[in-house]
């Protein structure tokens, strides 16, 4: 099964060479153009097709290393190692210019997820079966779906804001043409994603790999999303089925979490793979040249014992991401040493702590946000936390998120625009770079709205 899913399909590799350039997302290759016995005719090629658009996901560096470690520059876990240049610093300055490079290959690599698993959700239901595992299939390409226009709202619209309009296009169907389509609406992407999740925890396998999307993933992937919409009941209550309902367990100590990566880990949700042969990603190489842990991100992990499997120094003294750093990989034939690495997209951690903060923004029992707080503390070994006070209870939520996925993923980066549109912290405090509310978002790629005719709208104040 490891083996299977580092296969590039012609599909992934069509889409792969499209986001190195600097292109507007409906110029990449249409997936409907493939020879006909390329076609989803059967629950074989569906699944094969589903394969190709984990690839997707998980080839080149866009969405393992870009995407998280932009976020955190932006917020301010992350900074600039000796291959970061004028690009990177950007993100680090919260002053992104639409002609951004990296801005533009997050941007097309998400769609080219997306209009991949629209292929598989278009063709696969055609196909006449009894196989219960099309429908599958389907599902989890809409959990794929789901994921992509999340990421890509929260980086490209104003996710913050429900009654906004600037949400990000939505793609339903496969990119068949050079046709733009106009902005969604913050709530319509929202309703949109919710649908697709919704439909994969009702049809999706049941966990199997952190690989592939399950419903539980998709389940937990829901209780973020509602965490960001304001449900919060409805989020703290799934995020509790997860936690209660399994096969997820916190790992024995944060250690684990980072040594085990794809090998017996008990704790991560949904993350890439990559092996010791044609899959060696450069992610541990990028974390320790492009991007670096900050000096201010290991102040805040002062006293705190996670510090020592977070964070490490070279003999110059120079910082270094110790959740990425050489990856130990076990071959079966002995352990071997990779410049490769994974990404968490979710694992369990994060959901304790996205129920801790959704029960005090619902205003329920203080005792169960603690409760989901001092689980994770337990592992790091740490002191419970004791208050009461729902506006002190918020701040240490966001402070324990730093400490458990800080220079990780860049949730830190969403977690400060989420507490800043809702009053709790004040940019100025916290990173003086962001001046300006349009600064909580990126703006569009350059060509994404000069190829259109300006039917894309470009973010305020870009």
């Amino acid at each position: 099964m490891l083996k299977n899913i580092f296969i590039i399909s012609m599909v992934a590799a069509a889409f792969s060479t499209a986001s190195c350039n600097l292109v507007d997302v409906t110029d990449l290759d249409p997936i409907n153009q493939l020879s006909e016995d390329e076609a989803i005719t059967s629950v074989q090629k569906a699944q094969s097709a589903l394969l190709g658009t984990y690839s997707v996901l998980k080839t080149g560096l866009e969405l393992p290393v870009y995407y998280p470690a932009s976020a955190c520059l932006m917020g301010g876990t992350m900074d600039l190692g000796s291959s970061g240049g004028p690009a990177e610093a950007m993100f680090k300055n919260n002053e992104v210019d639409p002609q951004n490079y990296t801005l533009d290959a997050i941007y097309t690599k998400w769609y080219a997820v997306i209009s991949n698993a629209n292929h598989i959700i278009e063709k696969a239901p055609l196909v006449e079966t009894t196989n219960p595992r099309r429908d599958e299939i389907v599902a989890e390409a809409r959990f794929l779906r789901a994921l992509g226009h999340f990421y890509l709202l929260r980086f490209y619209g104003q996710f913050f804001d429900l009654n906004s309009k600037y949400g990000i296009v939505i793609k339903s169907k496969p990119i068949k043409d050079a046709k733009s389509e106009p902005r969604s609406t913050v709530k319509q992407s929202y309703d949109f994603i919710l649908a697709d999740l919704d439909y994969a925890i009702e049809k999706g396998p049941n966990f199997s790999s952190t690989f592939y999307a399950s419903k539980q993933v998709a389940k937990a992937l829901k209780a973020k999303v509602l965490l960001y919409m304001k449900d919060y009941p409805e989020s703290a209550k799934l995020a509790k089925q997860v936690i209660e309902e399994g096969p997820f367990k916190l790992e024995n100590t944060f250690y684990d979490v980072f040594f085990k990566k794809i090998i017996g880990t008990k704790e991560a949700m949904f993350q890439t793979p990559y092996d010791d042969k044609n899959d060696r990603n450069n992610k541990a190489f990028m974390m320790r040249s492009t991007y670096l842990p900050s000096e201010n991100y290991k102040t805040f992990m002062a006293g705190d014992k996670r510090d020592t499997a977070a964070l490490t120094r070279t003999t110059a003294g120079e910082l270094r991401n110790k959740k990425f750093n050489n990856t130990i990989f076990n071959t079966g034939n002995g352990v071997t040493t990779l410049t490769a690495d994974t990404e968490y997209f979710l694992r369990l951690a994060e959901v304790y702590l996205i129920r801790a903060e959704a029960v005090v923004r619902s205003n329920g029992d203080p005792e169960e946000a603690r409760k989901a707080v001092n689980e994770v503390r337990k592992r790091a070994v740490m002191d419970e936390i004791t208050s009461n006070d729902p506006a002190e209870l918020l701040q240490l939520i966001r402070r324990e998120k730093i400490l458990e996925l800080g220079a990780e993923s860049g949730e830190e980066w969403f977690d400060m625009v989420r507490y800043a549109s809702l009053g709790d912290i004040n940019f100025q405090t916290v990173k003086p770079s962001v001046k300006s509310v349009n600064q909580y978002i990126l703006p569009l790629p350059y060509n994404t709205v000069k190829l259109s005719d300006n039917i894309v709208i470009q973010n305020p104040g870009y």
